[in-house]
């Protein structure tokens, strides 16, 4: 809802990646049934997705997302699992050698994603959930978020990219997302926010 509405404000281009479908080969498979190569499979593809997107932005764009929001996915699922029973953060867990093996695949991919962050990006944009996430019918729990923010966030920092928290409701954030990043709004905010808040 925030990068539609940010997106409606400034009249700047949205993008996001397409939510994660089943593997090729692995074709009725529910998320809790992917296997780590089908996961490191549909990590490349939403990579390739989002790349080939925000290239074709050259004014620029607002993502709902972030290519390394893609490797702390992959890294904290691969590791942890999508329902982890505790928020211990990953340093700590145990890995099989598959996982460690594949791991190390993930973060090399890592490497190029950051390295694609620093020549796209000009600002990451820090959304907290500020809900429980403890719903049965949810895809992560909560202690998923927290093990993904324990990686992400220092990840994100090290790109020397300004980082930006912003929390609130939908109005607040805008005015947060608008001072921040120092961007004009083209349509009122109170417009927007009750075109987004009507879909």
């Amino acid at each position: 809802m925030l990068s539609t509405a940010l997106s409606r404000l400034t009249d700047i281009p949205r993008t996001h990646g397409s939510p994660m479908r089943e593997p090729i080969g692995g074709e009725g498979r529910s998320v809790h049934e992917w296997t780590p190569g089908q996961l490191v499979q549909l990590t490349v593809n939403r990579y390739t997705e989002r790349v080939m997107s925000e290239s074709g932005m050259t004014g620029g764009f607002i993502s709902d997302g972030s290519v390394l929001h893609e490797w702390a996915y992959a890294k904290v699922k691969l590791v942890a699992g999508s329902y982890p029973g505790t928020a211990m953060p990953l340093r700590g867990r145990y890995r099989s050698d598959e996982v460690r093996a594949l791991e190390s695949v993930v973060d090399d991919l890592g490497l190029l994603m950051k390295r694609h962050a620093e020549r796209s990006y000009d600002a990451f944009l820090h959304v907290p959930v500020e809900f429980d996430m403890t719903g049965d019918g949810q895809p992560i729990n909560e202690n998923f978020r927290l093990i993904s923010d324990d990686i992400l966030l220092p990840e994100l920092e090290s790109t020397g990219i300004p980082v930006y928290t912003v929390g609130g409701d939908i109005r607040e954030r805008l005015e947060q997302c608008q001072k921040a990043l120092g961007i004009d709004a083209v349509n009122e905010i109170e417009e927007v926010v009750r075109q987004v808040g009507e879909r």
